[in-house]
């Protein structure tokens, strides 16, 4: 291998070193996860001021969680590409119950549908939209 080889192979090596330092630093191809209750709380609360969450149906990966505040009005967070979106869940959102899965499609379609694997807690969730469908 003659120098210039060489110098051309360390000058490669450094350049894909700083490529993914730089992907990481700007948080590219994480995996944002929504990681307990508080969490979920601040995203919403981030999305609209005032909105002050007191309960959370967090979904069992992380991904998404539904908001509800003391007033009983409830917002969607989501994880969208490296960061996360909220939406307020209201009577345009539809929602699907099957089992311990909650598929809540937004009428926003490039918010798209979300599904919250949330265990024994997704009838309570449902129970509560026909609520809100009623009222």
């Amino acid at each position: 291998m003659s120098l210039n080889d060489l110098i051309q192979l360390g000058a490669s090596l450094v350049a894909v070193f700083f490529v993914a330092w730089l992907v990481k630093r700007m948080g590219l191809g994480a995996d944002p996860r929504i990681q307990d209750a508080d969490h979920a709380i601040r995203l919403a609360e981030e999305a609209e001021a005032g909105f002050n969450g007191v309960e959370v149906a967090r979904d069992r990966a992380g991904f998404s969680a539904i908001v509800r505040n003391a007033g009983g009005r409830m917002m969607l967070v989501r994880a969208h590409g490296n960061h996360f979106a909220a939406r307020p869940v209201d009577t345009e959102v539809v929602g699907r119950l099957d089992k311990d899965f909650l598929t809540l499609t937004m009428p926003e379609k490039t918010f798209g549908s979300v599904t919250l694997q949330l265990g024994k807690e997704a009838g309570m969730w449902a129970s509560r939209m026909r609520d809100l469908n009623c009222g």
